[in-house]
């Protein structure tokens, strides 16, 4: 039993490292999409874009409106991709993702900006594991 286990982790962590390989491998060929950065306080997250042709723009959330958090897998066929899709009250969403600048800091304050919200070592597993499925998986709902 120990030893399966163990060689599952192997394995888990090869996929990893493999689907890393291949992000380093796309971000040296240039930039082909639009460019993503996260900014984010205690009273909202700000989404800015770059886009292919230099346009700019921003979208701004305030925490006190959102309504759930999901937190799910996208397959891109040789890696996956992590993503959050914010509900806003007003029914609109956001799809934000792991290759967006500021990620990490962001998933890792979520739950001080909404109380009840999962923390990333709580959900990641449950995201990450098995690949290519999309996992999803609820990590913050405000209750009415």
């Amino acid at each position: 039993m120990v030893a399966g286990s163990i060689a599952e982790s192997v394995d888990e962590l090869k996929s990893y490292l493999h689907r890393v390989a291949e992000r380093q491998k796309a971000a040296y060929t240039g930039r082909r999409e639009t460019a993503h950065t996260i900014f984010h306080n205690a009273n909202a997250m700000k989404l800015s874009f770059v886009g292919m042709q230099n346009e700019r723009g921003e979208l701004v959330l305030a925490w006190q409106d959102t309504v759930q958090v999901k937190a799910f897998k996208r397959d891109l066929y040789a890696v996956d991709l992590i993503c959050l899709t914010i509900l806003m009250k007003d029914n609109k969403s956001v799809e934000i993702n792991e290759e967006m600048g500021g990620w990490e800091s962001l998933v890792e304050k979520l739950p001080q900006y909404l109380p009840g919200c999962r923390k990333f070592e709580e959900w990641f597993s449950l995201v990450a594991y098995p690949a290519f499925k999309p996992n999803i998986t609820t990590i913050y709902q405000r209750n009415s």
